[in-house]
Order: C-alpha cells, then sequence, then structure tokens
C-alpha cells in the first residue's frame, strides 16, 4: 500500500530512485497522460504481446487478444470509476495502468510497459505520474501484494513507495 502524499514534491523526496528513473523517462521524450482506452486498442495489443513471458511466466490468453474499442463508460464522480494512465512516445503508447478508484481506496488493477521501452524506466515515468493525478483524491494506492512478483517487480514497488501493509476490511 502507498499512502497518498499531499504533494507530488513530497513523494519525490522520499523516493530518490523513482524520482531520477521517472526524470530520466522525462528526457527520453516519453510522457505521461491519461488515456483513453478505446483510442489506443492498437498500442495496447502491442505492448501485452510485445513479451511473450511476464514475472517468469506466460502471458495469459486474455493479453493475447486486441482489446475492446468500446469506449468507456463516463464516471461523473472522480472518486469512484475507472481512471486510465499511459506513457507516451512520439504519439505510442507505449505503458498503461488502469486505477480502480471507490472512494479512499484506488486500485491498480492492470500496469504493463512494452517491452521494448521498458529500459527507458518508463513504469517510474507512469507511477509518478499515477501518483501524481491520484493525490488530489486522497486516499491509498494499492497494488496487489508486496509478495506477488518477482525481485525486480518488488524492486520496483518498494522504490514507487509500496509497502507491505496488514489491512482490516471492516463491513
Amino acid at each position: 500500500m502507498l499512502p497518498l502524499p499531499d504533494t507530488l514534491e513530497e513523494w519525490r523526496a522520499g523516493h530518490r530512485t523513482a524520482r531520477k528513473r521517472a526524470d530520466r523517462a522525462s528526457r527520453l521524450g516519453y510522457k505521461f497522460a491519461p488515456v483513453a482506452r478505446h483510442e489506443h486498442a492498437d498500442d495496447i495489443h502491442a505492448i501485452n504481446t510485445s513479451l511473450p513471458e511476464r514475472q517468469g511466466r506466460p502471458m495469459s490468453p486474455g493479453y493475447q487478444e486486441p482489446p475492446s474499442t468500446t469506449p468507456d463508460p463516463m464516471w461523473p464522480c472522480p472518486h469512484h470509476g475507472v481512471h486510465p494512465y499511459g506513457v507516451f512516445h512520439d504519439d505510442r503508447l507505449v505503458a498503461y495502468l488502469w486505477c480502480y478508484r471507490s472512494g479512499d481506496l484506488a486500485l491498480v488493477s492492470s500496469i504493463l510497459g512494452h517491452g521494448d521501452h521498458l529500459r527507458n524506466d518508463v513504469m517510474y515515468l507512469l507511477a509518478a505520474g499515477t501518483i501524481d493525478a491520484e493525490l488530489e483524491h486522497g486516499g491509498f494506492l494499492i497494488y496487489n501484494r508486496h509478495d506477488s512478483g518477482g525481485d525486480g517487480l518488488r524492486y520496483y514497488k518498494e522504490r514507487v513507495g509500496f509497502q507491505p501493509t496488514r489491512v482490516t476490511w471492516t463491513p
């Protein structure tokens, strides 16, 4: 879990590695922006199929199929709904994150980068942009279990600011 800070500068001050890597991606010409998923279906499919394996496992069949070109529904409340974000390079989507927001809970549902762009730290720019976009709503950003994934994913989660946290859900 990552408690969303009051400002992006607060996050940047406490996460030197993530800050430097996000800045590097920006210097290389990558840009963070909200995504209209239906307008980038081809890019999403290219990202999904850019590597045959992720975290040592083959990509599941759902990632092999082209995504929907149907527009997402309009979510009138910024505290409830899907917030799709991405990183672009030369007007092409090269990384995406789907954030499902429900009140104080901002859940990272899907996050993936194109295999050809991962070495350029696009995932750190994606994290910084998402944190910046979501902090105005407050609450907590959740990204699966801290111990899920391999060493590289756990390293990424820690550098971005996710920490293992015991959560008690109340009815």
